[in-house]
């Protein structure tokens, strides 16, 4: 009986407590109630090691592994999320919180959806892959300022080498149900494994001296010591049994096909992705279509430059001639840097006609990582870290007679000034954002952004030279070639072969660049690659909105400064937001 009244005592209690927060919550107001969720998200997606924050870093508690148990943890957490946004009425808001609420909702629905393709999901053990999800960020922004710091930095390199047993457990699994990485890619990902296999030093997970200022000498010694040992014992240890594993009886078993399709659940998945990646609604067939169109409109175009140039042949004439001439392709690799860095030169001076915005962060172009430029077609940006305060573009200097520079400004332009540089780190540096958006990042809004921003180099006047104009015109040809062969290959059932000479007839870049390009598309990243066409479509689609709505009164200072100030959202969430900003209903 005594045991009785007191879980009754207990359940009393207990409710009691769930009627006061009850009652709590409902006296709190619906901006409140909103902020604790969104505050919630953005502190359980770094503590689980998910996501990072470009502006203050904290340590996780735990190291996403992509289990079933973190799958059914997110589908329980989101499912949660959803019920109490669905309790607060947007109207109620305040207009500068509507754009939180709108962009909390989606992230929850998105992210519930892709708990239910557990069987689908690769881990990242294949290098576009592993980049995008930002396998070492964690570790390089972290600071390190006193003992505890080093201490925690140390427990998780004990979780990053628990994370790569985790990795391999899942393709075991997956393969247990005849669900392997295609052949090609599966040597791809064997080699980026094995490229782990070096000195603890120039991993990427070692602590290099100016990170460690503020540590004492002999502690900094001693900490250098543990990390490396831990490197040596247990993380590169786990890189190389992944790829042992991977050049076993997986290689010889794995699918010579490409492609989601191939797979159970395969096309629903690449739905899915396609959803997350392009945050439209549109189908996988209706990219195809506008791919296709656009793929014909710029082969005209670059038709007509053929003929303006005075050059004697038919367009794939011309293509080999991009490709091939001396002018367009660097001697060195320090040559590339080079040359990107001359066309922001030119850039910097007239960007303030159309974007009076600007970021406190320095830039800089360097080369990427030799390991990474195997299975990379060009490079990427990396942000400004706690190794590193500049944000970075890193190229691709390998196999320079095979990597014409023809699109060398558009490349600048894009991944730069003022394409990611500047975006990324003012949606940074914005005070006026909660924490979760300073932070975020949306492919179709950040790729779009990067192709947009290219596209301005022409109405800067940037391309005057019709070869730098060609270059211009071959990005884009690049990333509407995207739209087909990626839908292609996931859901169209096209094989790599068809892709690969589909591409041969389109872009420029070379045999091999093609082969890591069909295979980032087909098995690295699925349907990343048509957010950048996506995105600068629409984002060119509403400058002409509210240019057409507006008339005499369209600012287009003021609107480029909206879209940066409002940082990565969903295509159709940005439209919502600016159609506040221009009070247009």
């Amino acid at each position: 009986m005594k045991i009785k009244y007191i879980l009754c005592l207990a359940s009393l209690v207990g409710g009691m407590s769930l009627l006061q927060n009850s009652a709590q919550g409902q006296s709190e107001s619906p901006q409140e109630r909103l902020n604790a969720i969104t505050t919630d998200y953005w502190l359980r997606e770094q503590k689980i090691g998910h996501a990072y924050s470009f502006v203050e870093p904290i340590f996780p508690d735990y190291l996403y592994k992509g289990t079933r148990e973190d799958f059914a943890k997110d589908a329980a957490y989101f499912a949660g999320v959803l019920a109490k946004l669905k309790n607060i009425k947007p109207n109620k808001l305040p207009v500068s919180a509507q754009t939180d609420y709108d962009l909390m909702y989606w992230l929850a629905t998105m992210r519930l959806e892709a708990t239910r393709f557990y069987d689908n999901t690769f881990p990242p053990v294949t290098p576009y892959h592993a980049n995008s999800v930002g396998e070492d960020f964690i570790f390089s922004h972290l600071a390190l300022s006193n003992a505890e710091d080093l201490q925690r930095y140390l427990g998780l390199l004990h979780q990053q080498a628990m994370r790569l047993v985790a990795y391999l457990d899942k393709l075991k699994y997956l393969s247990n149900q005849g669900i392997r990485l295609p052949k090609a890619e599966t040597e791809v990902a064997m080699g980026f494994m094995r490229s782990f296999h070096r000195a603890p030093s120039s991993l990427p997970y070692f602590v290099a001296e100016e990170r460690l200022v503020k540590i004492e000498t002999e502690a900094r010694m001693d900490f250098q010591r543990q990390v490396s040992q831990i490197l040596e014992q247990e993380i590169i240890p786990a890189y190389d049994k992944i790829a042992d594993y991977l050049g076993g009886d997986y290689l010889r078993q794995a699918p010579e096909a490409v492609g989601l399709g191939q797979y159970p659940k395969g096309k629903a998945y690449y739905r899915h992705l396609v959803k997350w990646h392009t945050t439209t609604s549109l189908s996988p067939e209706a990219i195809f279509a506008l791919g296709m169109q656009n793929v014909t409109r710029i082969r005209k175009s670059l038709d007509s430059l053929r003929i303006l140039t005075g050059f004697r042949g038919e367009l794939k004439d011309f293509y080999l001639f991009l490709q091939k001439d001396p002018r367009f392709l660097a001697t060195t690799p320090d040559e590339v840097g080079i040359r990107l860095k001359g066309h922001l030169v030119r850039m910097e001076k007239v960007i303030p006609q159309l974007i009076s915005t600007r970021t406190r962060t320095p830039y800089d172009v360097r080369r990427l990582p030799l390991e990474l430029e195997p299975a990379m077609t060009f490079g990427y940006y990396h942000t400004p870290s706690g190794s590193d305060s500049v944000g970075v573009y890193l190229y691709n200097g390998s196999k320079l007679d095979q990597r014409s520079q023809v699109s060398a400004a558009s490349l600048a332009f894009h991944e730069i000034m003022p394409g990611h540089h500047l975006q990324i780190c003012l949606q940074k540096e914005n005070p006026t954002l909660p924490a979760f958006r300073r932070n975020l990042q949306v492919n179709a809004f950040l790729e779009g952004w990067g192709d947009y921003a290219s596209h301005l180099g022409t109405e800067l006047g940037l391309y005057q030279d019709p070869y730098d104009y060609c270059g211009r015109l071959l990005m884009e040809m690049f990333i509407s070639v995207r739209l087909v062969v990626d839908v292609g290959m996931n859901d169209q059932g096209w094989s790599r072969e068809q892709a690969m000479a589909f591409m041969r007839d389109n872009v420029i870049e070379s045999t091999e660049q093609i082969k890591t390009e069909t295979l980032r598309y087909s098995c690295d990243i699925p349907a990343q690659a048509l957010s950048y066409k996506m995105g600068s479509m629409r984002l060119i689609e509403l400058r002409n909105k509210y240019q057409n709505l507006l008339g005499a009164k369209f600012d287009v200072l003021r609107f480029h400064d909206a879209v940066l100030r409002l940082g990565c959202l969903p295509l159709a969430i940005l439209e919502k937001s600016l159609d506040r900003e221009f009070g247009v209903k």
